[in-house]
């Protein structure tokens, strides 16, 4: 098994439950719910698109937020289930948006649940350019903004 492990993820801080019992290793989850729009990240872009989902909250949308933990295998249900109840997908992800992961989920949701669609699966991710020295990497990688911008062209569909 190969880990990559972002940086970025090791300064936060918070409460962790001790008697939680954990879920299934592939299993993706619903981590805030929401009506208007389901986004959808890995890894450390998941805390982007909450941070995402709060500044939507404050002017009125309401977005679902999944989570999908593993890449291989993706565990689609509860992805297809949030776009059926929204009929909106934004997938976000760090990578280059060219032959990505993103790309893979943006089709897979397009065929399985196309008539569940009320716009096109969006898609926000990193510039098709090498990675940037460190000074750089916040323009770089995909912002709260960037995600707010495409959850907005969607709901203007």
């Amino acid at each position: 098994m190969l880990f990559f492990e972002p940086k970025s993820r090791y300064w936060p801080k918070g409460p962790v439950d001790l008697d939680h019992s954990g879920m299934p290793l592939h299993a993706s989850r619903v981590i805030r719910q929401g009506t208007d729009v389901t986004v959808v990240g890995h890894g450390a872009m998941v805390s982007t698109l909450l941070q995402a989902a709060d500044i939507a909250a404050d002017e009125g949308t309401s977005i679902e937020v999944v989570d999908l933990r593993s890449l291989s295998p993706i565990d689609y249900g509860p992805l297809l289930a949030s776009v059926q109840r929204t009929g909106r997908l934004v997938v976000a992800q760090e990578a280059y948006g060219f032959v990505s992961i993103g790309s893979e989920i943006a089709a897979t949701v397009a065929e399985r649940a196309f008539y569940s669609l009320e716009a096109p699966v969006l898609r926000v991710s990193s510039f098709d350019t090498p990675f940037p020295p460190a000074a750089l990497e916040t323009e770089y990688l995909p912002s709260p903004d960037r995600v707010l911008e495409a959850v907005d062209r969607a709901l203007k569909y």
